[in-house]
């Protein structure tokens, strides 16, 4: 019920105050209502929906009095935008006020009054009956002035409204003004505003002028006094003026009509959207100042601990020097002039170590000695580095170094710990000539691997691969093949009455052929043909990927050209001819016995058919040249 009570009051008030006269009351140049409902629709929610519905119906009631079923259809339209606009609004704004970040003040200006209004004032130009209208009224003017009313309506109430419906913790945040100047503040810009739309007469250029010095003295509310205090003084202000035009003086009134009454609401416009982005920027600074002063604040609390902290660390490091048990030395880190050293050092180094020394004249190349400052200037510490240094008797020393840099007395100081490590680098070295003898060793042991795994696989008079190596290649190249539905080709060859050339010219001849003809097909064929020698004067080739008609033709110019083939073997010059027996995977077969066994088949059968020709397997005809 209170919001409807609201609503309906702010009604009278608003129709109270001077309007159109081409439109009457259908087109309020200040609606207030509609700044209510959307604070409350901001602050409640949907909860809000019915009191909202049966104020704005109470107020349509007033304006419409002969058409109550306009009027609630009037009521649920304006209803309806604001809960839209605000449940958007309710989802980014996290029951904080928009007015104290720039980002959320457009997003507030988008959709809680453009969006807003824009759909109000929509939905309403279809419910309301324009017939009551002056025969001269434009209907498109009437909805202008309807918007303008509603939007500077938002811009003027709903702003202290949300300060006050909802938590906002920026409001006890730092203000710059105390009570006095607040109060002096406000005295003077509403006297401005009063002599401004009130007293000062429109005819005359005093109430322009005036405009900008109320507008200023606003943003300087503003800029030192609370967000809200601004906030109220301009609906304040936004009253005075329409005051000022019910009496007819003051800047905002300019003629009863239409475009006075748009003129003024414009000039109240540009007000508000300026308070809302001064507001905002304004706002933002002082955030960013409070949060830059409780950082500094931090930042010098941390800075007297760490100072604190130092102190007691440097005590405590002297402690552990003089207590170390291993070399420890103390110098500047410019000039390298040494500072401190515990008896470890001295030790170390067979000196007594005093302040006419620099640590640059215990280091065998002043290059690492460089390499160490600038480290040391660029990180503040050195953690494990190696070094070689020498000691007063000039024997030379790998040393691993470890280096700090300290404050004290406002000069840097570094803080070292030197550990002799000659004896490790020695056995590094023993080490490592271990490892290259061992690698070479292994090295050695892979090329005779290699060597051993390629006799194994080889037939040490021809060169080729072996029978061995056949039975391992071809399985995995027919199940490789058949998964890609490619065919691989057999090729099963024997030189005919290779027995003759044994028993008449002597077994060290027949193996001179064997390896000529080896050599020969090894280099006739494709890089991805497998050449084997597989016992005898028998040699086996696989051709995978080749067409039975392909695999054909290449055997028959195998045999031509071994018919021609001279081969010298020894004092005399022999000429051969070869048998070949040709099968085809799949076709007359898909594991390798059967292929195998399909080319020794034609094999034999091309012996049988008197030799120097290639035969197909499951075939007792010669094959196709």
């Amino acid at each position: 019920m209170l919001p409807a009570l609201l609503l309906w009051l702010l009604q009278l008030l608003t129709m109270q105050l001077p309007h159109s006269v081409e439109f009457g009351g259908l087109a309020l140049p200040l609606y207030l209502p509609a700044g209510l409902a959307l604070a409350l629709a901001v602050a409640q929610g949907w909860r809000c929906a019915a009191g909202l519905l049966l104020g704005f119906s109470l107020a349509n009631a007033m304006l419409l009095l002969h058409d109550p079923a306009r009027a609630l259809a009037l009521a649920v339209v304006q209803t309806l935008a604001p809960l839209l606009a605000a449940g958007f609004l309710r989802s980014r704004l996290q029951h904080t006020p928009p007015f104290y970040r720039l980002s959320r003040v457009l997003l507030f200006l988008w959709c809680g009054v453009l969006a807003n209004t824009v759909l109000s004032t929509l939905l309403a130009h279809l419910v309301l009956d324009y017939s009551l209208l002056p025969a001269d009224a434009s209907r498109w003017n009437a909805l202008f002035s309807r918007w303008l009313g509603e939007v500077n309506g938002i811009l003027v109430l709903t702003p202290p409204m949300l300060f006050l419906l909802l938590d906002a913790p920026a409001r006890s945040s730092s203000n710059p003004a105390r009570w006095l100047e607040s109060a002096l503040l406000t005295w003077i810009t509403l006297g401005l505003a009063v002599v401004e739309f009130i007293i000062a007469d429109f005819r005359h250029g005093v109430a322009a002028a005036l405009w900008p010095l109320s507008c200023i003295a606003l943003m300087w509310v503003v800029f030192r006094c609370r967000l809200a205090l601004a906030y109220c003084l301009h609906g304040v202000i936004v009253l005075l003026a329409f005051v000022g035009v019910l009496l007819h003086n003051g800047l905002a009134y300019q003629d009863a009509g239409y475009s006075g009454i748009a003129a003024a609401g414009m000039l109240l416009l540009v007000q508000s959207l300026t308070l809302l982005v001064f507001g905002a920027l304004v706002a933002e600074r002082r955030f960013a100042e409070d949060w830059l002063r409780r950082a500094n604040q931090t930042l010098e609390a941390k800075v007297v601990e760490r100072t604190r902290q130092l102190a007691q660390s440097e005590a405590r490091l002297k402690l552990m020097a003089d207590a170390s048990p291993f070399p420890m030395v103390m110098n500047n880190l410019d000039g390298g002039a040494l500072i401190y050293a515990n008896a470890q050092a001295e030790s170390l180094f067979k000196c007594r170590l005093d302040t006419q020394q620099q640590v640059q004249d215990f280091y065998v190349d002043q290059e690492a000695r460089k390499q160490v400052s600038q480290l040391l200037h660029a990180h503040g510490a050195v953690r494990d580095h190696e070094v070689k240094l020498h000691d007063a008797e000039g024997r030379q020393f790998w040393a691993l170094v470890s280096c700090s840099v300290v404050h004290s007395d406002q000069a840097l100081y570094v803080i070292s710990g030197i550990n002799d490590i000659s004896e490790r680098k020695r056995l590094e070295r023993s080490l490592h000539e271990a490892n290259d003898a061992l690698r070479q060793h292994v090295a050695e042991i892979e090329s005779l691997h290699v060597g051993l795994r390629e006799q194994v696989r080889r037939d040490p008079l021809t060169g080729l691969f072996n029978r061995r190596y056949l039975d391992e290649i071809l399985p995995r190249l027919l199940a490789h093949m058949l998964a890609l539905n490619g065919t691989v080709a057999v090729l099963m060859l024997d030189a005919d009455h290779f027995k003759r050339i044994n028993d008449r010219y002597g077994h060290q001849c027949g193996d001179a052929v064997l390896a000529a003809l080896g050599g020969f097909l090894r280099d006739r064929f494709r890089s991805g043909d497998v050449v084997c020698r597989y016992g005898g004067e028998e040699f086996c080739i696989l051709m995978p990927g080749i067409a039975l008609e392909a695999a054909s033709e290449k055997a028959w110019q195998l045999c031509e050209a071994v018919r021609q083939l001279p081969i010298q073997a020894g004092e005399h010059c022999l000429h051969i001819t070869l048998s070949v027996g040709l099968s085809v995977c799949p076709l007359h077969g898909e594991d390798p016995e059967s292929l195998i066994h399909a080319a020794d088949a034609a094999l034999y059968q091309a012996k049988a058919l008197g030799r120097d020709q290639v035969c197909l397997a499951h075939s007792g005809q010669p094959a196709l040249s």
